[in-house]
Formats: structure tokens, C-alpha cells, sequence
């Protein structure tokens, strides 16, 4: 007996339509962008070396990559966002997770941690550049600095919101610590962790950029301080877009390890 395939009712169709559109709407966007950037820089009321023509930026932008520095001084910042958020993944999962379970240490920290974050990086990077040193080293520490109270947080919320009564319900089965943490607090708060992580990774870009603005010989903070220096506008917009392309790579590395961790949740939430 032949099986007929349901037809598509207009209601399907529209719902298909509209995803393709929302596909779209990232991409027409950076169209509109660019197409406002060279209208702008094409009516002659700017000067180029206020607002380059796209084409100069783009000849730019292809001699770095043929003398190699593009991938030399975004290596450079690459390495330093990354080793800096490994650092601060470190210490703001292990505060987290102390702070989530044992309110006196809750009671101790949390001022002395705020009090660390309210403090502007901006103002204390030259001296982190005095006492760790001009080396990758110091700006290893400023990325970790910007970014590990946001993961601390989402760490914070995403253990308190483990239900108790699961808790106690392995507890109750002769679960240890350690299982009770793999097996459940880790999986229920993946949403905020990873959430934290997002925002965390491009922080980490900026504080690696804020510390080679301070005092580097390479990186692309490096790029933009001489392109300012000699009035290299086309030189300091590729270094200023190739930190945008380094922290939408990051973030967007982190989107997809969400999406594939939390698959679960969306097909839970199917009806």
C-alpha cells in the first residue's frame, strides 16, 4: 500500500519562509552596513585619513596577510584571551562552586570580589605591566582580571538553581560529592555556565587588547597603536575588524558547544 506524503499547508510554507528570512537578516545587515560606509566615504566629507574607502582597507588588509603580521599579531592575541580565560575558568569555577555551597564563605568573599571587579582595569594595567611584565605574561593576567567575575557568577547561579529535592534524592541512593557533581549539578547548570561562557570569551579578547594598548611589541592592540601613531586609518579599522572576527569566532565556537550539550533540553521542550 503507497504511502502519500502530506501536503505542505500554507501555514508550513510561511513558517519555512520565515526561517530563511531570519537566516538572512545577519548577512542583509552587513550589507547595510558596508553600503553606508562606502556612501559615506565616497561623498567626500570626510577625509581619508578620518574614513578610508573599503577598497583601501581591504588592499591593507591583504598586504598584513602576504607579509604574514595578520597572522603573526592575531596569533599573539589569540594566546593571550585564551590562556587568560583558562585562568580565570580556574579560579572563577572553583570561587563558584564554594561560594554556591558554603554560605560563609559567601559571607567572607563575595565583598572583597566585587570590590576587585569594580575596580577599573583600565587604570591598574599599567601597573600589572610594572609588576608581571611587558611580556605576554602581564596581559595573560589583565584578560583572566576582565573575565573571570562573569563566570564566577554563572557558576553561582547555575549551582544554587539544582533543585534541592534531586539533591536529596542522591543523597538518598549513597551518591558522594563528586557523583552528585557530575551527575547532576554540572548538567543542570550548563544553560548559565555556558551563557557565562559567552560573554566570557569576549571579554578575554578585550583584556588582551587593553594590555597590548598599554605596552606591547605585538598583537593587534599593537596593530591599532601604530596605524594611530603614523595616521594609518586603513591599519588600525583591520586591526579594530580582526579583533571583531577574533571575538565572534570565539563566541560563536561557544554557541555551537551549547547547542550540541544542550540538545537535550530542546528536544525535552519539544511538544
Amino acid at each position: 500500500m503507497e504511502h502519500t506524503k502530506p501536503q505542505k499547508t500554507a501555514i508550513t510554507v510561511l513558517r519555512d519562509w520565515s526561517v530563511d528570512w531570519r537566516l538572512l537578516l545577519a548577512p542583509l545587515l552587513s550589507f547595510g552596513l558596508y553600503w553606508i560606509w562606502l556612501q559615506t566615504a565616497e561623498s567626500g566629507r570626510y577625509p581619508a585619513f578620518l574614513l578610508p574607502h573599503p577598497d583601501a582597507v581591504w588592499t591593507r588588509l591583504q598586504e598584513l596577510w602576504h607579509t604574514g603580521a595578520l597572522t603573526r599579531h592575531t596569533w599573539v592575541t589569540f594566546s593571550e584571551a585564551f590562556y587568560g580565560l583558562l585562568i580565570a575558568s580556574a579560579i572563577a569555577l572553583t570561587l563558584g562552586y564554594l561560594i554556591a555551597h558554603l554560605r560563609t564563605v559567601s559571607y567572607i568573599l563575595m565583598p572583597y570580589l566585587i570590590f576587585i571587579q569594580a575596580v577599573p582595569i583600565v587604570a591598574i594595567s599599567p601597573l600589572i605591566i610594572i609588576w608581571v611584565g611587558p611580556d605576554i605574561r602581564s596581559k595573560i593576567v589583565i584578560a583572566a582580571l576582565i573575565t573571570w567575575f562573569p563566570l564566577m557568577i554563572a557558576t553561582i547561579v547555575g549551582i544554587r538553581n539544582v533543585s534541592p529535592h534531586l539533591r536529596e534524592v542522591m543523597r538518598a541512593n549513597a551518591a558522594n560529592r563528586l557523583q552528585i557533581f557530575w551527575h547532576l549539578e554540572l548538567p543542570s547548570a550548563l544553560p548559565e555556565l555556558l551563557g557565562g561562557f559567552k560573554v566570557a570569551v569576549t571579554l578575554s579578547v578585550i583584556g588582551a587588547a587593553v594590555g597590548e594598548f598599554v605596552s606591547s611589541r605585538e598583537g593587534l592592540g599593537n596593530l591599532v597603536l601604530k596605524g594611530r601613531a603614523v595616521s594609518d586609518m586603513p591599519l588600525v579599522i583591520c586591526a579594530v575588524l580582526l579583533l571583531t572576527v577574533l571575538s565572534v569566532s570565539l563566541y560563536s565556537i561557544v554557541a555551537v558547544i551549547e547547542h550540541h550539550l544542550l540538545r537535550w533540553k530542546r528536544i525535552g521542550a519539544k511538544p
